[in-house]
């Protein structure tokens, strides 16, 4: 009997990752995550099926630890999904302590880059490795007071473009996943007035959080993803709520097919 896949979760503890370990285990896989939060993790401590993982991905010491216990425990792993994100610190760029600042964009990108390459090595060969990385929202307009978190989120758009030049054996996939009503807004409620208009606006989304994005939407859209060709969605930018990937999807994966520019960043413009 062949052994199920893995899926590897970075931040399991996060509201997002917890209820994707839950879809996949429920599957049938076995789910990898790192934490570093040990109470946002204890559901899953009598699961056989979970490994878990403390991982402060600020810390290269830890991040080292992760790829050893993968190689002295021969775990390879299939999918990686990277639900790392912080919003804090919240305001204008000149207002804020640059150390924070510094250390929030490397965690919402550099540091997430990292730990995927330090694992690398351990991913399952067939057919394909995969990898996501949610992105959320705000790469597509602007966002003021949160510039911390959308370069780090850039960062990892681009990577997914440049990887799939270099790496023709992983299938990677940047993800925007809408609001999501999770406990990460809580920073921009903390943040007050810094928070701009986004502070009304994400209070008025979590009296109605109903409305958001749900966890099954985005597992359901990164099998769409992976579904397809590599070279179809590989290295490119989806969102869960604007995109017609559902019920198959057959108009925007012909879309893509068409246009190697679609989906990724750059600058165009026609000069007349």
């Amino acid at each position: 009997m062949p052994a199920p896949p893995v899926a590897f979760i970075a931040a399991i503890s996060s509201d997002i990752g917890q209820a994707m370990a839950q879809i996949y285990r429920a599957r049938g896989w076995h789910v990898v995550g790192t934490y570093r939060d040990a109470a946002a993790v204890a559901g899953f401590t009598d699961d056989d099926g979970v490994e878990l993982l403390a991982c402060d991905l600020a810390s290269p010491e830890q991040i080292d630890a992760v790829a050893r216990h993968l190689q002295q425990k021969a775990i390879g792993w299939d999918l990686f999904v990277s639900a790392v994100g912080m919003l804090a610190p919240i305001g204008p760029f000149f207002s804020l302590d640059r150390q924070e600042w510094l250390h929030s964009v490397t965690a919402n990108g550099a540091a997430q880059l990292a730990l995927l390459h330090a694992i690398f090595p351990f991913r399952r060969a067939a057919p394909l490795a995969r990898a996501a990385f949610l992105v959320g929202g705000a790469l597509n307009r602007g966002f003021p007071n949160y510039s911390a978190y959308s370069l780090g989120k850039l960062d990892l758009v681009k990577f997914c473009e440049l990887i799939h030049e270099e790496c023709p054996d992983l299938h990677a996939v940047a993800l925007g996943t809408g609001w999501v009503a999770t406990k990460i807004h809580r920073q921009t409620l903390a943040a007050g007035a810094m928070a701009g208009s986004n502070l009304e606006r994400t209070a008025q989304f979590l009296v109605a959080s109903q409305s958001g994005t749900s966890v099954s939407d985005i597992v359901a859209c990164l099998d769409w993803c992976f579904a397809q060709d590599r070279a179809v969605t590989g290295g490119r930018n989806f969102s869960v709520v604007h995109d017609p990937w559902r019920e198959g999807g057959a108009g925007l994966a012909q879309a893509l097919r068409h246009d190697d520019a679609m989906f990724k960043l750059r600058r165009h413009a026609d000069v007349t």
